[in-house]
């Protein structure tokens, strides 16, 4: 909130995400039930809150900043059914060889 639009104020995000995020600056962490900041692509490291299930098509955050996140922004789609879940398309990327980014951390099988 407050925030400019002048470009280094802002970042990339598809049109899912961003209407996700709204204009929130906090969420809920559902493990510790305590707010906390959401992820800031331009001050921290996608790295350091969030890692990739083994088959890649599954974020989890790994702090509660990740949590929150996963959680404020649904980036996994609960609740939704399969045919109309990000699932469907994150598959298809794997397949292809396009996702996840080669330094995204991912568990082990």
């Amino acid at each position: 909130m407050g925030g400019s639009d002048n470009p280094d104020n802002l970042a990339l995000a598809c049109h899912r995400c961003n209407s996700h995020r709204y204009n929130f600056i906090v969420g809920t962490d559902p493990q510790t039930k305590k707010k906390v900041p959401l992820f800031n692509p331009r001050q921290q490291k996608w790295c350091a809150h969030f890692i990739w299930t083994a088959d890649c098509l599954t974020i989890v955050g790994t702090t509660p900043i990740g949590r929150a996140t996963c959680n404020r922004l649904n980036l996994n789609d609960e609740g939704y059914e399969q045919e109309e879940s990000i699932l469907q398309p994150r598959q298809f990327w794997v397949q292809a060889g396009w996702h996840p980014p080669l330094e995204d951390p991912r568990q082990e099988d």
